[in-house]
């Protein structure tokens, strides 16, 4: 039997859909010589220090520290058990295992460490998706991977975890052991993630309470040229500034008015012209997507991840969403028209700006130097019904499908003057920019922020 391990049962039905199997069993999908299983998250978890001696359990003593096992040892989740008893009849019958969970770490630790627990010994492959439409799996399903290929991302997620258990069991006792003859009553959890970032949070608190605002001037010239006017800012000597080189001298800065006052025009010392040309911004990783979700609507980091966990479980409109990368392999190239396609089948909307695309550009996005273990998010080749998605859904799918979409246009073109002026003896500097051709800005009008052009 081939056995199809996934990590959660609406993976386990896509891969049954596609695999033509529907008989329904208590815990698994099966056909001809084939079963999907899955799991729930990890169902197992690594054991307490009391697991491995009772020199290590309650009341805790500081003398028996550090606890580092010499054998690690895994126990069943309570909640999940009857899951893991599915599992492990399973995996005794099974020949080969098909590494079904998400494409990453923690998918790839969920999956061995039941087989590593359960003692299978027998082949396996890696089917590795990076979206969950029939397109997508069909295509991962005749291109499975060796086991082997993907067996380290287990040694490194193994690893992980086990630094964080020895970290947050070892300090937590330390430090409640300590608060405790400090007069502390609670227990101190510390962990190796979790206490860095409350540093952190608590470090800008600090900071954000003891700030003190310092005033500081600045000197605009209001210039007239042909009949254009424009701003020109004085530049302070380096006495009279901050580190941001802002002025912090006022009498000085109240100098220098009076005699742009007195002086009435200036003298242009410098002046360049030069046409720049912006590439679009890049398809999204996980990490830019939340910072322009909480730029753009306020949404929080774990917001975010929801919604694009949905757009890519749910819908099936997005990729695979919790990769570090927002480049695109050359392979996929191969695949734009129907990505295009589905697009505007999702969204009739959007076909005058598909028809402004030139399929043949190659942007930025476009290198097979820049992926990792994942490419960027972008739209999937499957239609969905765009009415499903709640509004906040919405709004991400527009700006992942905004991105995509971006990057067939042409690269912004613009005229950039930079000029200097002699004001009263004074250095002033301003700088302009006149668009000349839009390209890819066209997509997305006034509403980009400028760190999202990065």
């Amino acid at each position: 039997m081939q056995l199809y391990l996934c990590e959660k049962p609406s993976q386990a039905k896509d891969i049954a859909r596609v695999l033509g199997i529907s008989q329904r069993g208590q815990g698994y999908i099966s056909g001809e010589n084939v079963t999907v299983t899955w799991a729930v998250g990890h169902l197992l978890e690594t054991a307490t220090p009391e697991a491995y001696g009772e020199q290590f359990g309650r009341p805790w003593r500081a003398n028996v520290l550090p606890v580092i096992p010499e054998t690690w040892h895994m126990v069943v989740k309570k909640e999940t058990a009857d899951q893991f008893a599915v599992i492990k009849k399973l995996l005794k019958k099974a020949r080969e295992v098909v590494i079904a969970t998400d494409a990453d770490r923690e998918g790839e630790v969920i999956a061995r460490e039941l087989m590593t627990y359960c003692g299978y010994r027998g082949a396996i492959r890696r089917l590795w998706l990076s979206a969950l439409d029939e397109g997508s799996i069909r295509q991962a399903l005749q291109n499975m991977l060796p086991g082997e290929k993907t067996e380290k991302l287990y040694q490194a997620g193994v690893g992980r975890s086990q630094a964080d258990w020895l970290i947050g069991m070892n300090l937590t006792r330390l430090y409640t052991l300590k608060a405790g003859e400090a007069g502390h009553a609670e227990m101190f959890s510390v962990g190796r993630v979790q206490t860095p970032t409350l540093a952190i949070v608590v470090n800008r608190d600090n900071e954000i309470a003891n700030f003190t605002p310092k005033p500081w001037w600045q000197v605009k010239a209001h210039l007239e040229k042909d009949g254009v006017t424009f701003h020109a800012e004085w530049v302070g000597a380096e006495q009279y500034c901050d580190e941001e080189k802002r002025c912090i001298n006022q009498p000085i800065a109240q100098a220098v008015l009076q005699l742009c006052q007195k002086t009435g025009s200036a003298n242009v010392l410098t002046a360049e012209k030069k046409r720049e040309k912006t590439p679009a911004p890049l398809c999204f990783d996980l990490g830019t997507l939340q910072q322009v979700c909480s730029r753009k609507w306020g949404m929080g980091a774990s917001q975010v991840l929801t919604i694009a966990q949905a757009l890519y479980e749910t819908h099936k409109a997005t990729t695979y969403p919790r990769t570090d990368c927002g480049y695109l392999p050359l392979s996929m190239r191969d695949e734009v028209a129907d990505v295009l396609r589905a697009v505007q089948a999702s969204d009739p909307s959007v076909a005058p700006a598909l028809s402004r695309l030139d399929r043949a550009f190659m942007s930025r996005v476009w290198n097979d130097k820049k992926i990792t273990a994942h490419h960027a998010i972008i739209p999937t080749r499957q239609a969905f019904d765009l009415a499903r998605l709640s509004a906040d859904e919405l709004k991400v799918y527009q700006l992942i499908r905004q991105h995509y979409l971006a990057q067939f246009l042409p690269l912004q073109e613009s005229d950039v003057t930079e000029a200097t002026f002699n004001l009263g003896n004074q250095l002033f500097r301003t700088r302009g920019r006149v668009i000349v051709a839009p390209g890819w800005k066209a997509l997305f009008g006034s509403q980009q922020d400028d760190e999202e052009a990065e």
